[in-house]
């Protein structure tokens, strides 16, 4: 009789051996499903998202919530999960040159490449300080230093670049290199201060004329130093502003000249200016 049960004790510890191992090669536990990942995704899952790693969290709870999990696990992960979902902020990223969106653009955070081109779609993140960087085609990059906050949805963030080179702007309806309208600017300007210091020529001259008439029929040839410098200073102050009106003029049409894109050859000065303290004689030649 002891014989027997001895065999049959180790018949028994045999079979069950051999079922043990063939349990595992018939279906090999993975790591989602095993008690220990479990436990460990439950608990590495609350750890970050105290710590504010939102996106890892995020994996670690999807693992513990799956059906081969106990339930208790489960049951929580799940819950912290729809909970986590409305924690992780999100950016969307836009940039603009001469109000002109722009989509070439490469955006990245330190060594993190986030996006290789702008399509409008919203990128998750975990909260915190960034410094993004902006590097469009062929332009100089623009950096931004952002705060992003927990539960911070969509948040647009835009970089604005200069006109891009040789790419034409519309002013007043019509197209013209922006190079080309700024260059216009200076002879303008000098031109409505060559303009100025020509009237005051006139002006003051008027005046200085008047004056010494008045002179003449009154007290000359006893006239007082007083009066003869009063007539005096009316006649300086025409002929300064005869150089000021020539020489801004004359600044005015070089600048023209230079910028136009007509060949430089056979120019000449389309303005003409004789004057003296009685006389003033402009003219202007051009094509319309």
């Amino acid at each position: 009789m002891t014989t027997r049960c001895a065999l049959t004790v180790i018949a028994l510890s045999s079979l069950s051996l051999g079922v043990a191992r063939a349990e595992p090669s018939a279906a090999q536990p993975t790591p989602a499903t095993d008690g220990t990942a479990c436990v460990q995704s439950y608990e590495q899952g609350q750890e970050q998202r105290q710590s504010g790693k939102l996106l890892e969290a995020r994996v670690q709870l999807e693992k513990c919530a799956q059906d081969a999990c106990p339930e208790f696990i489960r049951n929580d992960c799940l819950t912290w999960d729809n909970e986590l979902r409305a924690e992780i902020p999100s950016v969307v990223f836009a940039a603009r040159s001469a109000e002109r969106d722009l989509s070439d653009v490469r955006v990245s955070s330190g060594k993190r490449l986030l996006t290789a081109h702008i399509d409008g779609e919203a990128i998750e993140l975990n909260p915190g300080e960034y410094d993004f960087e902006f590097q469009p085609s062929g332009m100089a990059a623009v950096t931004q230093h952002v705060l992003i906050s927990r539960g911070e949805r969509n948040r647009l963030l835009r970089a604005e670049f200069g006109p891009i080179a040789n790419d034409p702007a519309r002013v007043s309806g019509t197209s013209l290199p922006l190079q080309a309208q700024r260059s216009w600017d200076l002879p303008v300007i000098l031109g409505g201060v060559g303009v100025l210091g020509l009237a005051g020529f006139a002006g003051f001259g008027a005046l200085g004329r008047s004056a010494e008439s008045q002179l003449q029929t009154t007290c000359s040839p006893h006239c007082t130093e007083h009066q003869i410098a009063s007539v005096r200073a009316k006649y300086t102050i025409a002929d300064v502003s005869l150089l000021v009106g020539v020489g801004s003029i004359g600044l005015a049409s070089y600048f023209m000249l230079r910028e136009s894109p007509a060949p430089r050859t056979a120019r000449r000065i389309p303005f003409d200016v004789r004057a003296n303290a009685r006389n003033l004689s402009f003219t202007y030649e051009g094509a319309f």
